[in-house]
C-alpha cells in the first residue's frame, strides 16, 4: 500500500475536526434561523406599509397585538426580533445582504478550518474554486432569472455553501479517488 491509502480521511486521533463540524452545525442552525426572522419580518412590513412608518415602540405594540405567525419546516415562529423594530425597510434589505455576506464569510473560514483540523490544507485551492463556481451560479440566476425563480435556485446554492458540505467533499472525493488509483499511478 501506498502513503495515500495508509493515511486515514479523517483523523480519528486528532478529532478535533468533529468539534468544527459541530460548530459549523450550531452555527448554521442559528444563522438560518435568524435570517428567516429578518425575512419574515420584511415580508411583514411590505405587506403592511403602515406599520413600516411607525416609531420602533409603536411597531413593537403592533407586533405584540396582531401576531403574525409563520410555519417554517418543523416549527411556527410567532414572534420577532425586538431589535428590528429599530430600522426601515431599506436599512433592514442592506443588513439581510450584510448578514448574508458575514455568514458566506464565516462559513468558508470553518471550511478552511475544517481542512487545517483534517489535515486535508493543501486543497484550500478547491474551496476557492467551489465557493467561486456557486457565487458565479449565484449571481447569474439573481440578474438573468428575475423574481422567485432566479431567487430559489441563489438560495440553494448559497444554503450549500452554508453548510459541511463544502468541506466534506474537498475531503473526501479526492481521498478516495487516491485511494482508488493503481499503486503505479500514485507512486509516480
Amino acid at each position: 500500500m501506498n502513503a495515500h491509502t495508509n493515511k486515514s480521511i479523517l483523523p480519528w486521533s486528532r478529532p478535533l475536526w468533529l468539534l468544527v463540524l459541530a460548530v459549523m452545525l450550531v452555527f448554521g442552525f442559528y444563522q438560518q434561523r435568524a435570517k428567516v426572522q429578518l425575512n419574515h419580518y420584511i415580508q411583514v412590513l411590505q405587506e403592511n406599509p403602515d406599520v413600516a412608518n411607525m416609531s420602533p415602540k409603536l411597531r413593537h405594540n403592533w407586533w405584540l397585538d396582531n401576531q403574525q405567525p409563520q410555519r417554517i419546516h418543523y416549527y411556527t415562529m410567532e414572534h420577532t426580533w425586538s431589535g428590528f423594530h429599530c430600522y426601515s425597510l431599506s436599512e433592514l434589505a442592506l443588513m439581510k445582504w450584510a448578514l448574508s455576506i458575514g455568514i458566506l464569510l464565516a462559513f468558508f473560514g470553518l471550511d478552511a478550518l475544517f481542512l487545517q483540523t483534517t489535515g486535508h490544507f493543501e486543497r484550500w485551492p478547491w474551496l476557492i474554486v467551489m465557493y467561486s463556481i456557486a457565487g458565479i451560479v449565484m449571481g447569474g440566476f439573481l440578474i438573468l432569472v428575475p423574481g422567485k425563480a432566479g431567487y430559489s435556485v441563489a438560495h440553494e446554492f448559497l444554503a450549500f455553501l452554508q453548510s459541511p458540505l463544502p468541506s466534506f467533499l474537498i475531503v473526501l472525493v479526492p481521498s478516495l479517488f487516491e485511494r482508488r488509483m493503481p499503486r503505479s499511478i500514485t507512486k509516480g
